[in-house]
């Protein structure tokens, strides 16, 4: 009989325990706040064939950057051998001459930084801010303005250091004597 009461006590501790520690995580729970991630998938980067075009090349190495900073890829190897996967044609006939070359000791690209200098070195066209410029200046309206204001605006993002006053300058200047008078009234 002792044994029983002595079962029937440990019973009752057991499910006071038990209802305490229910109450406890009952209370631990409703002060939880449970925060998810959004996980948003980036699309890939095109495929880059090795054109000599700045606007091709600038383009290219901002998609693998937001394509490297959405996937939290931060480690310089990966990044180049993430962004290899992405050159074709000449582009990756480049690449496997670089990859020669390191093999043979003649250069090193261990860092993103490096790979990005060295890509822009062979893909970047050499004259394309003197040329750019050259076309700023001989730049006239000979259709539609909205033509104009978007082959303007293109023209002018492959000059990075233009102030707005020079682009204003050059934009006023490239107008039709109308479309200047109209806009210089208004």
């Amino acid at each position: 009989m002792e044994a029983l009461s002595t079962i029937d006590a440990m019973k009752a501790k057991i499910e006071s325990l038990e209802d305490h520690v229910s109450d406890g995580v009952t209370e631990a729970a409703s002060n939880v706040v449970v925060t998810r991630e959004a996980k948003i998938e980036a699309s890939k980067p095109p495929m880059f064939k090795g054109f000599h075009d700045a606007q091709e090349v600038e383009n290219f190495l901002w998609h693998l950057e937001n394509y490297f900073r959405n996937g939290k890829v931060r480690d310089d190897e990966a990044m180049i051998n993430t962004a290899v996967l992405y050159l074709s044609e000449t582009a990756m006939l480049w690449w496997r001459r670089k990859m020669a070359g390191m093999d043979k000791g003649l250069c090193t690209i261990s860092t993103w930084d490096q790979f990005k200098a060295e890509f822009k070195r062979q893909f970047f066209p050499n004259n394309i801010f003197y040329e750019a410029k050259c076309k700023h200046r001989e730049w006239k309206q000979t259709g539609s303005i909205r033509i104009y204001v978007k082959e303007f605006t293109t023209l002018m993002l492959q000059i990075p250091n233009l102030t707005n006053d020079d682009l204003l300058f050059h934009f006023m200047d490239g107008l039709q004597n109308w479309a200047k008078q109209e806009l210089q009234c208004r």
